[in-house]
């Protein structure tokens, strides 16, 4: 156990590692992966200080609660009758008042909301009778492309910043630190949506014509969703462009804290022992200065999925992929409050599941918080 305690960081890296391979090759449902990761950093919190990863996987009862209470609230004050949108607008008012019964919305707001709640629990997210499916089947077959441009974007923001953001922080006050650091910046300032019909622009469509030179390119598709059964080739082409103009405002992000720690790391004396040793560079910066300096930026990383999230629904559109984006968007227009109430559920939920992840990985990959904690 003591072994397990003090290599539980390397276990857990390590199990992460696995389960990024065993979803590459087996190709399982991407919510096994997504739950596979949850298990590794529970683990990890478990063994690091149980009662810490109890108190905070416990917390998320009354978390997801006020957050489906606010959910429901939110999609019953909104204006409108739901029964005379399915109807049309020749209903009669008998059908309206009948249909109104069958589903319930004549009934107080608790009951409505305890009614919900309690098919919620057992998965059942209601029935859409405007899309004529059951909203969980409807959400299961369009969360599969949301979660993918997610990871493939973090994935992407995380292999762009990090070594930006070591080599910024190395050359500080450089000018190759302020030409990194401008260009991140530029990025962060340009909405996801600009930056996707830019992308588009200039990497799909052969760009634009000026004075007979054309600038751009016709390298990647510019829409369209490819499922990994097509082909993992076809997939990550289609993939390529949306994920890119969602990752690079998150690789400014991480890049600034990722360069400001590893400023303030590269001078403390167990760096200085390090150089005085003769070791390379290269090995410093990988070896001894990126872990201590990279937890802030797991804990900032858990806090984008938020903004992952929002820039996800509108990539979906601008791409055309049959993400939840896309599913809430079809629901807004045609007006379906059950549909659109589900669909806000499930990503409040994973975004509240996601930050709970963070704050567990990030104490199974430095114990000594476990230890500040008893000293406090």
């Amino acid at each position: 156990m003591k072994f397990l305690k003090r290599n539980i960081g390397r276990i857990v890296l390590t199990g992460l590692v696995l389960v990024i391979l065993f979803a590459w090759f087996a190709r399982p449902p991407f919510s096994w992966t997504f739950g596979l990761l949850i298990l590794v950093g529970a683990f990890g919190a478990l063994v690091t200080d149980a009662n810490y990863a109890a108190r905070r996987i416990f917390s998320l009862i009354p978390v997801l609660l006020i957050v489906s209470f606010v959910v429901f609230s939110l999609m019953s004050s909104l204006p409108g009758d739901p029964a005379l949108t399915i109807l049309g607008a020749g209903a009669t008012a008998e059908s309206i008042a009948q249909l109104n019964q069958e589903l319930g919305f004549d009934q107080p707001f608790f009951n409505r909301y305890g009614n919900w709640m309690g098919d919620v629990i057992v998965g059942d997210l209601g029935t859409s009778r405007i899309l004529r499916e059951d909203v969980a089947d409807g959400i299961s077959r369009s969360i599969t492309p949301t979660l993918q441009l997610m990871a493939y974007s973090l994935i992407l923001a995380v292999l762009i910043a990090v070594p930006a953001g070591m080599y910024s922080g190395y050359k500080n006050g450089t000018r190759q630190d302020r030409i990194i650091s401008y260009t991140m910046l530029g990025f962060l300032a340009i909405p996801n949506f600009v930056l996707a019909l830019v992308l588009v622009l200039f990497l799909a469509v052969g760009g634009v014509t000026i004075f007979g030179v054309d600038i751009g390119f016709r390298w990647l598709p510019a829409a369209r969703y490819v499922p990994i059964g097509a082909g993992w080739s076809d997939h990550l082409k289609h993939m390529l462009l949306p994920s890119l103009s969602l990752a690079m405002s998150q690789a400014a992000v991480f890049m600034r804290l990722l360069r400001s720690d590893m400023i303030g790391t590269l001078r403390l004396p167990f760096i200085d022992l390090a150089r005085s040793k003769g070791l390379k560079t290269g090995r410093i910066l990988f070896r001894h200065a990126l872990r201590p300096s990279s937890f802030t930026l797991i804990t900032v990383m858990g806090l984008s999925v938020g903004s992952l999230i929002g820039g996800a629904l509108i990539t979906e559109y601008v791409f055309t992929l049959p993400g939840v984006g896309s599913y809430i968007f079809t629901g807004i227009f045609k007006r379906d409050f059950v549909a659109v109430q589900g669909a806000v559920l499930v990503i409040s939920t994973l975004f509240v599941v996601v930050l709970t992840f963070s704050d567990l990985l990030y104490l199974a990959l430095d114990p000594r918080l476990k230890h500040q904690s008893e000293a406090a």
